[in-house]
């Protein structure tokens, strides 16, 4: 009950923010407005602007109360006059409280949002604050709620954003004692940062504009600089230095250029840079952290198996590629060894559907150095797997894995470590959130790739594609139908769930024998999901309705159509991963995005897709329209309410990243600032410790 005491608030009210995580008086400082309102300049009645978004504040004198009855609401109408003679009307519905508060003859300030009508100027509803005559402005004491920039919250199951804005002014004094600074003074004064205890006051009741931008600069350099720091204290347990050392020897570039030799196809410029990257990381003499980012079929698995075998023939060194799933795990496999095999390399898989005896043949192997290169799915990390001598880990489609699951790699001397992902993250996301990582871009795609044709369509002109599809299907191809939902719920009740999906889809297409048709999802045991995809792939099944479960880089070459249904539900860096899922064979693919309505702004956002493959180019359009959260999923949960200003500025962001530098280099580990450590402890929605 101490914060009910600390308030002056009713025990429901302490419920309620409890429910909200605020449990104490400095967590009620941590709840920062969602807006402000200027209401520093007080304007007289003719210079009122009648289309503004936010409130307008006057200052008037009242001359007349009236109330009478209309449609059954008692109506209250207050005339004021303001310094010059102006009269103004306050109109109230049905409060007989707040109309009793405004005293004839009294002055006020009245903020609102006004409107023109019936030939006078009228303020619904308005904020009221009593004042003083003109004549008298210089004795009098500013108020909480006029003649400021004033902060707006946002309203918490019934707790008005007027309530926390008086409870907030009314406890100021105490913000001193609960904030302190957790920063050393050089850094603070070196970047040019606002205090803590400044920083929170002015969030709430900021002195002026610039004030405000400056505790609005240190909120998010500090929400950022945590992220940067986690990162960069990874990347210090992992490999024992911040610094990038220069290359100790050169790298044996003619073993590489006879390896490119050999293989039936040339590499685009953009893989043969990341290769240089990669092999000069090799030869620094500390583990490799590098995020690998390229396109669906953009060469990102070439590149790591050439980076393999480097390993093995110059330092004898053991590698291991990673898969989230069974079935991607076999598609490498297959790859790897069709590769490796013939330079020499034994190349094995271990995954959980493998038998005892054969997975303890390949455990036993990998100890005593006879496998080379190891395909495995991320249980490999869960298992008793050890190695003679891992000197480098892939790990494909790295947001499915985490910090702990790569810091397990530690015990194996800290091997290097190349992260690849087909999820286009833009330069500043990569910045901000990556910060351990040095990043590569394959930006090419090999030469020959046919273009796939994307269309929006509606659901009727879906509905007349049949017979196309079904000679497509004859002609031995596969097809894909994508829908965003298992089942329905009641948030997205006007889409179709992928269970009644599957049955339409069996009714519509009755020329087609059930078991060629198939649903595929999320939770299907892996060992379910990786049948259907083996069966989708050898022919068994020619046509599978599956979730988003399928953006994962299954190659099907045979899958040539997509249809993906409420296409204006997804992200378009995540409908452009879908696409990739077909057109991986010479045979022309087409991509069908169904969208039940072909208007609006939903309709405009999905129909770039019918003009650009810059998968770069969809991401920044989806970190413009849905914010950094949508395209980093729940990886920094809590963190992904920085504007997208903050997020886009590169020179902030390495500010940022300079801040995080500094302080490790000279705190290793943040030894000597305990009030930062607790700040790094706080739970992620906290700010400001």
């Amino acid at each position: 009950m101490w914060l009910k005491e600390e308030l002056r608030t009713t025990p429901r009210y302490v419920s309620i923010l409890a429910q909200n995580g605020i449990h104490t008086l400095k967590d009620f400082f941590n709840n920062f407005p969602r807006t402000y309102e200027d209401r520093s300049h007080i304007k007289p009645l003719t210079e009122l602007i009648f289309d503004e978004k936010g409130k307008t504040a006057t200052k008037g004198m009242i001359i007349q109360k009236k109330v009478f009855r209309r449609g059954g609401k008692m109506i209250y109408d207050i005339a004021f006059q303001d310094q010059y003679g102006n009269r103004g009307t306050i109109s109230i519905f049905n409060s007989g409280f707040l109309a009793g508060k405004l005293v004839e003859n009294q002055r006020y300030i009245i903020v609102g949002k006004p409107k023109f009508q019936y030939g006078k100027v009228i303020f619904s509803h308005p904020d009221v604050v009593p004042t003083v005559a003109p004549e008298e402005e210089t004795q009098e004491a500013s108020s909480y709620n006029s003649g400021r920039i004033f902060p707006i919250y946002s309203e918490m199951q019934g707790i008005k954003p007027g309530w926390f804005a008086q409870k907030i002014w009314d406890n100021l004094d105490r913000i001193d004692q609960l904030f302190s600074e957790y920063l050393p003074t050089e850094f603070v004064e070196q970047f040019d940062l606002l205090g803590v205890a400044s920083t929170v006051r002015n969030l709430h009741y900021p002195e002026n504009e610039d004030i405000r931008q400056k505790a609005l600069y240190r909120l998010f350099f500090d929400r950022l600089l945590r992220i940067q720091l986690y990162s960069l204290m990874n990347k210090l347990a992992y490999t024992g230095s911040l610094d990038v050392p220069l290359v100790q020897e050169d790298p044996t570039w003619e073993l590489l250029k006879a390896v490119l030799e050999r293989l039936p196809f040339q590499l685009t410029v953009a893989q043969k840079k990341v290769i240089i990257q990669i092999l000069e990381d090799f030869h620094r003499g500390k583990p490799m952290m590098r995020l690998l980012q390229g396109d669906v079929g953009s060469g990102k698995t070439v590149v790591a198996m050439i980076a393999a075998y480097y390993i093995h023939q110059v330092f004898g060194g053991q590698s291991v590629l990673l898969a989230p799933l069974e079935v991607l795990a076999n598609q490498h496999y297959k790859t790897v060894a069709k590769f490796l095999l013939p330079l020499w390399l034994r190349v094995e898989l271990l995954t959980g559907s493998l038998p005892k005896a054969q997975k303890d043949k390949v455990k036993a192997d990998l100890v005593s150095g006879k496998i080379d290169f190891l395909v495995a799915t991320h249980a490999v990390l869960q298992e008793s797997v050890d190695f003679k001598n891992l000197q480098f880990v892939c790990i494909d489609e790295q947001h499915k894995f985490g910090v702990k699951q790569r810091a397990m790699f530690k015990k194996f001397s800290s091997p290097h470590i190349l992260q690849m992902t087909a999820t286009p993250i833009p330069r500043s996301m990569a910045l901000a959130f990556f910060g351990e990582f040095d990043v590569s871009i394959i930006d090419q795609l090999p030469a020959g790739r046919i273009p796939i044709d994307t269309k929006v369509i509606s659901e009727s002109e879906y509905l007349k594609l049949k017979p196309w599809i079904l000679q497509k299907i004859e002609q031995g191809q596969r097809v894909f139908v994508v829908t965003p939902l298992i089942e329905m719920s009641e948030k997205m009740d006007d889409v179709t769930s992928a269970t009644e999906q599957y049955e339409q889809i069996c009714e519509y297409f009755s020329e087609l024998p059930n078991e060629k048709i198939w649903l595929l999802h999320g939770r299907m045991s892996a060992k379910d999901k990786d049948q259907i995809m083996n069966d989708f792939k050898s022919g068994r099944k020619c046509l599978l309705v599956s979730t988003t479960v399928i953006e994962v880089g299954v190659d099907v070459p045979e899958a040539t159509i997509m249809i993906i249904k409420n296409a204006e539900r997804f992200w378009l860096s995540q409908l452009h991963q879908l696409r990739g899922r077909i057109g991986r064979s010479t045979i022309k693919s087409y991509c069908f995005l169904e969208t039940p309505k072909k208007s609006g702004d939903a309709y405009q956002r999905i129909k770039v897709m019918e003009t650009t493959t810059d998968w770069f180019k969809l991401a920044e359009l989806d970190l413009q329209n849905r914010g950094s959260g949508e395209i980093l999923g729940t990886m920094q949960s809590g963190d992904s309410d920085i504007p997208l200003e903050i997020m886009t500025d590169l020179k902030f962001l390495e500010k940022v990243q300079e801040g995080a530098m500094w302080l490790l280099k000279r705190y290793p580990h943040l030894e000597g600032l305990p009030g930062l450590q607790k700040f790094m402890n706080e739970k992620i929605g906290d700010v400001l410790a």
